[in-house]
């Protein structure tokens, strides 16, 4: 006949691996769910990172534009023209 200690130790190794599976299985879903929400997040930061160095690369393209056709006008005079003087204080 068992012992009410051995029925009792029984029973508390049975419900601590019960538990202990369990609690397993549990973190398991709860590990998938984080990781795609990290890889969802890390999608949108890298498509921002693209737009922001296309932009990047469109407003040094731009500035390059600027200034060649700034340099392109050859002034004759000594001085430079208003319209020049305007140009390079818009930077």
């Amino acid at each position: 006949m068992f012992r009410w200690i051995e029925i009792t130790a029984a029973t508390l190794m049975i419900g601590f691996f019960a538990g202990y599976y369990e609690g397993r299985a549990s973190f398991r879903g709860v590990v998938a769910v984080a990781q795609q929400k990290q890889m969802a997040a890390a999608d949108l930061a890298s498509t921002k990172e693209a737009e922001r160095l296309a932009a990047e690369a469109k407003t040094a393209n731009l500035a390059q534009q600027l200034e060649d056709a700034a340099n392109a006008q050859v002034s004759t005079a000594v001085c430079l023209s208003v319209d020049r003087i305007m140009r390079l204080n818009q930077r």
